[in-house]
């Protein structure tokens, strides 16, 4: 079977691995581009949640789905649905989790601790 370049660490970055997620990470100006791989039966909630002591993912996620499928909800009940390829703007306080039998590739900028003040976009989920 071959590999799947989507998924192999990426050469030149910061390779991460934390609660089931891959993370390839690189410095470009004050911005960073990550490639997140979350793993086939992800949940944020199960598996990332005990380790950061937050109810839900604070931090906002902008890019690109390249593969797989991630779906999520917030607080008051609103959901969302991405199936790769599509752009993608979810807003801190979700869970997410993926759907499918494949791994979701997500290609994101962002600006750390700054990303939602950088970018313009909601510091919490509103309709």
């Amino acid at each position: 079977m071959a590999s799947d370049p989507l998924v192999e660490p990426i050469e030149g970055g910061e390779h991460q691995s934390f609660a089931g997620i891959d993370i390839d990470l690189f410095a470009v100006g004050d911005a960073r581009v990550k490639r997140l791989v979350y793993g086939v039966g992800g949940k944020w909630s199960e598996h990332v949640k005990p380790h950061v002591g937050t109810d839900f993912c604070e931090h906002a996620h902008v890019g690109f789905l390249a593969k797989g499928r991630l779906a999520g909800e917030y607080p008051d009940g609103c959901t969302f649905d991405f199936t790769a390829p599509i752009g993608v703007h979810i807003d801190p306080g979700h869970d997410s989790w993926v759907v499918g039998d494949e791994p979701a590739v997500l290609i994101e900028i962002d600006f750390g601790p700054d990303t939602v003040e950088r970018l313009g976009i909601p510091g919490t989920h509103s309709h």
